[in-house]
C-alpha cells in the first residue's frame, strides 16, 4: 500500500513538468476565481439591495436559496474552467498544440453537461446542510463524512465530462466512481502531495496577511498584504492546474490502460499494483 502512495507523489512531481510546459493554463483557474468572486459580490449586492440580510439568517427558505445559488455558481464556474484545463492537458499528452482558447471552446461545447453537474452538486450540498440543521443525529461530522464521500465519488467528474460523450448523470457518476476505485491510492496521495508541495507558499501567504493586519499600518501593511494575497492566489491556481493534470492522466490509465503525461515516468508494472 505504501508503494501506491509513493507512486502518487511521483505523479505529482512529474505533473510539474506539464505545468512548466503550459504555464498559460494558470489563466483558467485564475479566471474561475475572479468570476466566482464577482458572482458572489453580485449575490451580496442583491441581498443588500432587497434588504434580505436578516432573512438570510432567520428565514430558512431564503437561507437555503442563497446557499443553493452560491454552490451552483461556484460549482458551475469551477467545473467549466477545470474542464478547459483537462482538455488542454489531454491535448498536451497527445502531442497536440492546444491553446487556452481551445480549452475554453471544449468546455463551452460541454456546457449543458457542466450545468447539470453544477445543479446536482448544488442540490447535494444544500440537502446536506438542510439535513444537518433539521434531521436529528445528522451533525457537522456526519455532513463532513458525506461530503467527503461525494467528493471521492465525483473525483473524476471533470475528465468524464470532457472525454466521455454521455448525457446521463448516473452513468457519469458510475464512471467516475469506478475510475477512483481503480486508482484510489494514487489519487489520494497525489492530492495530498499537491497540498504538501504548496504548503510552504500557503503558510507564507497566511503569515504575511496576518502580519499586515496585526502589526503594520499604512503603505507597508498594504504591500505586505498584497504580497501575501498574491501568494495564496498563486497556490490555489497552481493546485488547480496540477490537480486537473493528474486526474486527466489517472483517468486515462484507469479507463484505457494508456500511460500518458506524468504516468509515463513510472514503470509499467508498478502502476496500480499492490
Amino acid at each position: 500500500m505504501s508503494g501506491r502512495y509513493r507512486r502518487g507523489l511521483a505523479v505529482v512531481d512529474a505533473s510539474l513538468g506539464v505545468f512548466r510546459d503550459r504555464p498559460r493554463l494558470a489563466i483558467l483557474p485564475l479566471s474561475s476565481l475572479v468570476l466566482v468572486g464577482c458572482a458572489y459580490a453580485a449575490i451580496g449586492v442583491a441581498i443588500l439591495h432587497y434588504g434580505l440580510v436578516e432573512a438570510v439568517f432567520t428565514n430558512r427558505i431564503v437561507k437555503y436559496g442563497v446557499m443553493f445559488a452560491g454552490l451552483a455558481v461556484s460549482s458551475g464556474v469551477g467545473v467549466f474552467f477545470n474542464a478547459a484545463v483537462v482538455h488542454c492537458a489531454a491535448g498536451h499528452f497527445a502531442g497536440e498544440e492546444v491553446t487556452v482558447g481551445d480549452g475554453l471552446a471544449a468546455a463551452w461545447r460541454a456546457r449543458s453537461r457542466i450545468a447539470k453537474w453544477a445543479l446536482l452538486s448544488a442540490t447535494v450540498g444544500t440537502v446536506l446542510y438542510i439535513a444537518e440543521d433539521n434531521v436529528p443525529g445528522v451533525g457537522t461530522i456526519t455532513r463532513s463524512i458525506l461530503e467527503l464521500t461525494w467528493g471521492l465519488l465525483t473525483f473524476f467528474a471533470v475528465p468524464v465530462i470532457v472525454t466521455d460523450r454521455t448525457d446521463a448523470l448516473r452513468s457519469d457518476l458510475r464512471r467516475s466512481g469506478t475510475a477512483f476505485s481503480r486508482t484510489w491510492g494514487e489519487s489520494v496521495s497525489a492530492t495530498f502531495g499537491i497540498g504538501l508541495a504548496l504548503l510552504p507558499a500557503t503558510l507564507a501567504g497566511i503569515f504575511l496577511l496576518g502580519v499586515a493586519y496585526l502589526s503594520m499600518t499604512g503603505v507597508a501593511a498594504t504591500l505586505t498584504g498584497v504580497i501575501g494575497g498574491l501568494l495564496l492566489v498563486a497556490t490555489i491556481v497552481i493546485a488547480q492546474v496540477l490537480g486537473m493534470v493528474v486526474r486527466t492522466a489517472l483517468y486515462r490509465y484507469a479507463t484505457t490502460g494508456e500511460r500518458v503525461g506524468p504516468l509515463e515516468e513510472l514503470e509499467p508494472d508498478a502502476i496500480l499494483s499492490e
